[in-house]
This record gives structure tokens, sequence and C-alpha cells, in this order.
């Protein structure tokens, strides 16, 4: 067994484990997203669609489910952050979207030119290195309305959120892996049974994927139950996106490092919130966590709550 090139030691902030030797050096994604220090680098396009999601209304306006201009600006920006990592928004309960996650192979990605000249990417979900994974929302979740549509403002805990989520759980999970693969590794090879490493390291974080699970429909429940104000609606932030990632798009093309400007990441560091341990902290208890999750899906479902 080996460990993926471009698994890393590191949290989800960029500050390394505790207690943990790198294993394997830096591939030069990696690199280029850690950047040097001071630098910040841009990554897009790590989010992909099936052409078959019911996403609402948006898919009722086209004829083929597309992103709305200000959802796709929001999910361009998620994407930056996890540059070593893909999303899948697939097609699940009722047609509405269920999340994949893999770790992004080093490969360069294939493609074919199929009928009309459209080209069409080739993807193994079942790659042993990279393999893709369900997080949060599964084929079979009945509560893919209330976190798997589109928000009406940006406060909502919408898809787009979830996608978030969903990147910091699998996360964990890759982080987990790891530790699976320092463990056995550099041994002779060992019978996992008939579970991978992955689906190993899967279990093992199960309890933070189902704290986040909750979290994220107590918020929806929330915010179906007290409507955003109009000034809520007024100050929503996706024209603040879409100046930022237009500001990014510049940057990322400027070669020369010279040009980039500082930025403080210690700063940045401080400011962002781990969900995975928000959720941990405010719902420890898996059981707990199970029963509020069931309980949450059948009211708004009785009700027709939805946060889209």
């Amino acid at each position: 067994m080996k460990i993926s090139p471009i698994s890393n030691t590191y949290n989800f902030y960029g500050k390394k484990l505790k207690n943990k030797k790198q294993s394997a050096p830096l591939s030069n994604n990696e690199n280029s997203s850690k950047t040097e220090k001071g630098k910040n680098a841009v990554s897009f396009k790590s989010i992909y669609l099936e052409n078959i999601v019911d996403l609402g209304m948006v898919s009722q306006q086209t004829a083929a489910p597309k992103f709305l201009k200000k959802d796709a600006l929001l999910l361009n920006e998620i994407a930056q952050d996890y540059p070593n990592q893909d999303c899948f928004i697939r097609k699940g309960y009722g047609g509405y979207p269920y999340l994949e996650y893999r770790e992004k192979p080093v490969d360069v990605q294939l493609f074919n030119s199929a009928i009309y000249n459209r080209y069409t990417t080739s993807i193994d979900p079942a790659d042993d290195e990279c393999p893709v994974e369900p997080l949060i929302i599964y084929p079979d979740s009945r509560y893919n309305i209330f976190i798997g549509l589109n928000s009406f403002i940006s406060l909502n805990p919408s898809l787009a959120y979830t996608i978030k989520a969903g990147f910091e759980v699998h996360k964990k999970l890759l982080e987990k892996k790891m530790q699976i693969m320092e463990t056995i590794g550099r041994t002779d090879p060992v019978d996992l049974g008939d579970e991978s490493v992955t689906k190993k390291a899967h279990k093992a974080i199960e309890d933070v994927e189902i704290a986040v699970i909750r979290y994220l429909l107590e918020s929806a429940y929330a915010a179906v139950s007290d409507r955003a104000s109009a000034q809520q609606i007024y100050e929503s932030n996706y024209p603040k996106v879409q100046s930022r990632l237009d500001a990014k798009r510049k940057l990322d093309l400027v070669t020369s490092t010279a040009k980039r400007p500082e930025v403080n990441l210690e700063k940045l560091d401080s400011e962002k919130v781990d969900i995975c341990e928000l959720a941990m902290r405010n719902f420890p208890n898996v059981d707990e966590n199970k029963a509020r999750i069931e309980e949450l899906t059948r009211y708004m479902s009785m009700k027709g709550m939805s946060i889209g």
C-alpha cells in the first residue's frame, strides 16, 4: 500500500497536525495550493453537476440543470478552497441531489470528443487510490430537499453550504485514511477484509459526519421557521462574492509570484470556523443526532417546509 501523493499531513486550515511525520513529499498541485509563505493561489472547477439532477426552480427553467449565476459564483468560491478534492452532485432521492467526494488524482484528466464535438470526461469512481465516496447527502436521503437545493438568500444552509461542509468532512476522512496508512503502509500487506481503507476511514469519522448533518438540518429548520428579514436579503453577499472572485481570477493569471500581494495567512486561519469541530461540540451524542435527524426530516416533510 502507499499513500496518495496528494494526501498531506495538514489540517483543514494549513496548520501541521501534532505528532505526525510527513510520509510523502508534497505534489506540485499541493505546493501550488499552499504556495510560498504569504502568497495565495486560486483553483476552480472541482465541483461537477450530473446532467439529470433536479435543482428545483432552476432545472424547470432550462433544458439541462444549470445553476443560476449567483449560485455558481458561490460554488466557485467554495471550490477554490479545496484544490485537491472533487465534489460530484448526483441525482438522488426524488431526483434531487446527493453528494460524492474524492481526493483529486494526480493524473491528467482524460476526455473524449463525443457527438456534436462535445467533450466528455472519463472518471472511475472505484479508483483504488482515489475512490469516490458519498457523504452528507446519500442517494436515499429524504432530507436532500432541505439542505440539497439552492437557497433564496445566501444566509440559508442551502446546497452550496452543504457542499462546503461535505468538503470538510471529506478532509476528516482523508486525514483518518492517512493515519491508517501510516500505521500499516510500510509493513507487509495487511488483510482489511471486504472493506477498503477508505471505507474503514469513513466508518471511523461517522460520528463527525452525523453531527454535521444534524447541524445543517437544525440550521435549515431555523431558516424556514424564521424567514429572513428584508435587511438580511438586501445584505446578501453575492455581489461581494463576484467582485472577490473576479479579483482572484486576475491574480491567478499573474505568472510572476513577485507581483502577488502579501496575505496574512495567520489572520485568515484565525477567522475560519471548523464546522466539524463546531458540530461535534454542539451535538456530541451520535444516537441523539440520528434520532433528531429523523425527527427534523419527518416534521419538515409533513409541514411542507423547503429551504429552496
